[in-house]
């Protein structure tokens, strides 16, 4: 181990150190503000109104033929018309597609996954199943598993991290690629020697700790979710597109401690443990496909500057940026993304 790998260690070591402070402190101010509703839990099995709307798709489920694992998804259109796969985010599931499933489902076959480990996706126990390198793999075979040999791949947060090294080492997959608010993983490390993205980032390291940011999400019958997606810092601008039964799908998709420890093991796997073979892989590979890059303004999480940084590892990146729009974009203002989305297709 190198000198710069050895400081790569002891910084990711003080900052998972450092932040868990924060949101330990987050927790007790939870506790302390609503003790008596600290441990409610309602009764999330059955499944919300919002997502049963069968104006949205059909519901199904594909084996992955080499992994075995059980991959659920909404799907509307044609089978047989184009394949055009929605890879959602965290701490989401395939509604978050919701918009998209409609507008292009008369031209495309669209299919909406749950990622592994969310919904009634299958949830490996082993770390080793959420490394970015095992899930792009499985990405590749849903592709197959659904009866095609390419698609278009359109994927947002956690689903985008994936897709950026997907199209380079499974471009022959790839038509068109468009990802929104995910930068590509090189301009995320150089921004991470920023102040400004290494505070934006503080729940990548807080998401390292054992049991209690399971418990943090999990808490006062998952209100946290309500922050996410609704609440004035990181929730979407435009409230009309994310009611509170639209959050109630997300809650049912993690509402399970399983189910949650599996949406933050993709951190825990990846955020300070890539393997140097996946990253021997990914030199070897490129980017060959026309992508586009589809940024909301307003991102909570991820600093402006990471969308012209991530363009510039390929001449074929192109980027619209939303004005106003949040991190969750493509249910904020969908209008302006499925613009922009049907102008990069056509």
């Amino acid at each position: 181990m190198g000198v710069k790998e050895i400081a790569t260690y002891f910084f990711f070591r003080f900052s998972v150190l450092l932040w868990s402070i924060k949101g330990i402190g987050l927790l007790f101010l939870v506790f302390i503000k609503s003790p008596y509703n600290f441990f409610k839990k309602g009764n999330w099995n059955d499944t919300p109104k919002n997502a049963n709307d069968a104006n949205l798709g059909v519901h199904g489920n594909v084996t992955l033929q080499r992994s075995k694992l059980k991959i659920t998804y909404v799907a509307n259109g044609k089978r047989g018309n184009p394949l055009m796969l929605c890879v959602h985010g965290f701490p989401e599931c395939w509604y978050s597609w919701r918009f998209q499933l409609k507008e292009f489902s008369s031209k495309y076959w669209v299919v909406a996954i749950n990622l592994p480990g969310y919904a009634d996706s299958d949830k490996p126990s082993e770390l080793a199943n959420y490394t970015a390198e095992r899930l792009i793999d499985n990405l590749a075979e849903v592709v197959e598993a659904l009866g095609y040999e390419k698609g278009t791949i359109v994927a947002h947060d956690w689903g985008g991290a994936l897709v950026w090294s997907f199209a380079s080492l499974y471009s022959s997959m790839c038509d068109k690629v468009i990802i929104m608010n995910a930068p590509h993983s090189t301009a995320l490390r150089k921004m991470f020697g920023t102040l400004k993205q290494y505070r934006k980032s503080w729940y990548m390291f807080f998401f390292q700790l054992p049991w209690l940011p399971e418990m943090l999400m999990g808490c006062c019958d998952l209100q946290m979710f309500n922050e996410f997606f609704r609440g004035e810092e990181s929730g979407v601008k435009n409230l009309e597109n994310m009611t509170e039964a639209d959050v109630d799908v997300y809650k049912h998709a993690l509402h399970s401690w399983e189910a949650r420890k599996c949406a933050l093991n993709y951190y825990r796997a990846n955020i300070g443990n890539v393997s140097p073979q996946f990253i021997e892989r990914l030199k070897k590979s490129s980017i060959s496909c026309p992508l586009l890059l589809i940024w909301g303004t307003e991102d909570f999480a991820l600093s402006l500057e990471l969308a012209a940084l991530s363009a510039k590892v390929s001449n074929l990146v192109s980027v619209e940026y939303v004005a106003g729009a949040s991190h969750w974009v493509q249910q904020d203002n969908p209008e302006e993304v499925n613009k922009y989305m049907w102008k990069f297709l056509n």
